[in-house]
């Protein structure tokens, strides 16, 4: 039989294609080896997460896709499932608002109607103001943390309510959105708005992506400017809500600002792509 002639496949193989040792030679890989892209390569960001998991929205709904329907559902679902943590979040949340804003309520649920936590105290320039302010967002990006492992499926405990990564980037994020509210306030209130509603997810970048402060503060913009009609849409659902919650001596806030933490979680993962974990 000559090299061109066609083997029968009945034949035993030639000798000729045996790897050293004896042994047959084997695809790259070795035996058994899955397929580029098959079930044991992880998912990408934004692919559903860990194993077993699924997606928020079922399947057929695009990354990218928001509504607020689903976000405020959502929330609720995740705060129902933990309500003990995120009220004793809340309570914090309430008391430090209180004692840095001296008991305007006003000024202090102006922080909550699109997340931002610069505005959650009345700075007015004090040595108080500021200190109030560096807390309010240490506290805010803890919150923001424990709501992206909700998202993620990983229920967040007492313990690791309190732990927070890129803490320092945190507190220059806190910073970076004071100075962009002088800035807006020094513009006629004008871009204190433009701040409140774009900068709304600086937070999450810095804690969920590892981003700087000012990349954090840029991307927030860019993403709410693609979808700014969602994003914008659930702000004011937010506002709404806590507004209703504010009603009953600010009973309701117990509530509403757990919701608002964990709707800007889910819409922020939703919109980047990133894993929601039903």
């Amino acid at each position: 039989m000559t090299e061109n002639t066609p083997r029968d496949p009945a034949d035993p193989p030639d000798p000729r294609h045996r790897a050293p040792g004896g042994h047959a030679a084997q695809p790259p890989g070795g035996p058994g080896t899955p397929p580029p892209g098959g079930q044991d390569t992880p998912p990408p960001y934004g692919g559903g997460g860990a194993a077993g998991g699924g997606t928020a929205g079922g399947p057929g709904v695009p990354a990218g896709s928001l509504r607020v329907g689903e976000a405020l559902g959502y929330a609720w679902g995740k705060f129902t499932g933990n309500a003990l943590l995120w009220i004793l979040f809340a309570l914090i949340v309430l008391v430090v608002g209180i004692v840095f804003n001296s008991g305007n309520a006003t000024s202090y649920q102006d922080m909550w109607d699109a997340g931002s936590a610069s505005a959650q105290v009345s700075t007015g320039g004090s040595l108080l103001g500021l200190i109030g302010t560096l807390l309010g967002g240490i506290i805010q990006g803890l919150g923001t943390n424990a709501a992206l492992r909700e998202v993620s499926g990983q229920k967040p405990t007492f313990a690791s309510l309190f732990r927070a990564p890129n803490l320092g980037m945190i507190v220059v994020a806190t910073l970076l959105l004071l100075a962009a509210y002088i800035v807006g306030f020094l513009a006629c209130l004008v871009g204190v708005l433009v701040v409140a509603v774009f900068a709304v997810f600086t937070y999450q970048g810095v804690v969920d992506k590892g981003q700087n402060a000012w990349e954090a503060l840029t991307a927030s913009f860019r993403l709410v400017g693609k979808n700014f009609g969602a994003v914008f849409l659930l702000e004011l659902a937010l506002l709404g809500i806590n507004i209703l919650g504010a009603i009953p001596c600010g009973l309701g806030l117990l509530v509403t600002i757990p919701l608002s933490y964990l709707a800007l979680a889910f819409a922020y993962r939703r919109l980047t792509g990133g894993p929601v974990m039903a």
